[in-house]
């Protein structure tokens, strides 16, 4: 059986399955064989990749990237379902349950009016994990419009706090949901874009930044919705605790007095305290932006004997590649490649290890905003990371051999075995070419 006709038949048993909900109570033996029949063929359709994707798109079914031909005539229950929910994605990844697929099938063509995302919601609550029912910005709104507003919910969420004012969770929540979405859609994209480095605007940008590093390792992590979700609050705020400290201290562009120094280091206490008072927020969340300074071995700050929450190294680990790649008074940018060696000599002290190696191998050995030289002499930059295979990433080249900027830039996977292939031989510092990494996402985003 091929893949394409595997994938067709997850769509016909799934239809089979909803239409059969509509007779049946939750429980009926009919409606777990046909819960089993799906599941097989989920599975078959999985084999060979991590997941599936039945979107819905101008009334359109798509599975994958593909659109299926008179998916009105064949699955109206899919469709319908869909509409009725508006929920544009049903995404099943490697993994999935028999209980999980039966809570789904249960929630999905329940007599009710609930919204895609509190059946989301329902589902998270029990423990499905492997399925995610969600809108997905398809077409919508660029990746680069989804940052900049990120980035406004940060101004914005800091600026309540400086009033005096509790902030709202709503905006927080509303895109964390959004950046997992544009995360999920294309993560090499949004991972780009975090290379955004705003020396005027620092503060916010790399809240933004940590937060897309975040919530893309607890992907790659396979955590649950909850917890991703967790995740990316708790990194989207991990100093809005800096809000308590003076800006004059925050800016400074020379060294820190000792005094000054221990006033910055209060910043994961402040916002743990902030967050607390905030409605709608996760407990684990103000536990995680206290201890994102807390080294692995705990000479971090604050001093705390507690053991650290499982999530709260993520955190750790994003924050400090976004600010070891980021020009700051004090230190000269690295570029990723060298951060990421830095990194990696502080396994087991600064960060945990079974961690920093999940991000290592998410990021890949030459990580998207990387510049490099190829064999060929030619300049470019890395774009797209494979996991599988992250020393031959797909680099975008711009200069060609003697140095000249191409009129029209084009892209090379590096992993195709042809014989003509170039591979990395060197990173190549962009400053050099006045190469402008931030503005070059930026450019290819909006």
């Amino acid at each position: 059986m091929t893949g394409a006709d595997s994938k067709e038949l997850v769509l016909q048993s799934m239809n089979g399955a909803l239409k059969s909900r509509k007779f049946y109570p939750a429980g009926h033996p009919s409606i777990a064989a046909s819960t089993r029949k799906t599941l097989q063929h989920i599975n078959e359709a999985l084999r060979d990749r991590n997941n599936l994707l039945i979107g819905l798109v101008n009334q359109s079914l798509i599975l994958d990237d593909t659109p299926v031909v008179d998916a009105g005539k064949n699955y109206p229950d899919i469709i319908r379902h869909m509409e009725n929910r508006s929920a544009e994605a049903i995404i099943f990844e490697k993994g999935v349950t028999e209980n999980e697929l039966s809570g789904f099938i249960d929630a999905f063509s329940a007599d009710n009016d609930l919204p895609a995302q509190e059946i989301q919601k329902e589902l998270s609550s029990q423990n499905v994990i492997h399925i995610t029912l969600k809108s997905l910005p398809m077409g919508k709104r660029s990746l680069l419009e989804v940052y900049n507003d990120a980035v406004e919910v940060v101004i914005n969420t800091m600026a309540e706090v400086r009033m005096g004012k509790i902030p709202r969770s709503e905006p927080v929540n509303n895109i964390i949901n959004e950046l997992d979405e544009s995360v999920f859609s294309d993560p090499n994209a949004m991972i780009g874009l975090t290379m955004i480095k705003n020396y005027d605007n620092y503060l916010y940008n790399h809240s933004v930044n940590v937060s897309i590093l975040s919530i893309a390792l607890a992907r790659a992590m396979k955590l649950d919705s909850q917890n991703l979700h967790i995740v990316g609050v708790s990194s989207l705020l991990h100093d809005i605790g800096k809000t308590g400290v003076s800006e004059q201290i925050i800016r400074k562009p020379g060294g820190l007095s000792s005094e000054e120094w221990e006033k910055i280091k209060e910043h994961p206490r402040l916002g743990s305290n902030i967050i607390r008072r905030m409605s709608g927020m996760d407990e684990s969340t103000g536990r995680i932006i206290f201890e994102h300074h807390v080294k692995f071995d705990h000479s971090g700050y604050p001093e705390t004997s507690s053991s650290l929450h499982p999530l709260s190294q993520i955190v750790t680990i994003a924050d400090a590649y976004d600010a070891l790649t980021t020009l700051r008074v004090y230190q000269q940018p690295r570029n990723p490649v060298e951060a990421i060696k830095v990194m990696m000599n502080l396994s087991g002290r600064h960060f945990d290890p079974k961690i920093l190696k999940s991000f290592i191998n998410m990021i890949g050995m030459y990580p998207v905003g990387t510049t490099v030289r190829l064999s060929t002499n030619e300049i470019g930059i890395v774009v797209k990371v494979d996991s599988v295979s992250s020393d031959t990433p797909v680099v975008k080249v711009l200069y060609d051999p003697s140095g000249n900027a191409l009129e029209k830039p084009f892209e090379i996977d590096l992993s195709s075995k042809g014989p003509e292939t170039p591979f990395i031989i060197a990173t190549v510092d962009p400053a050099l070419k006045n190469i402008n990494i931030g503005e070059f996402f930026k450019n290819e985003s909006s």
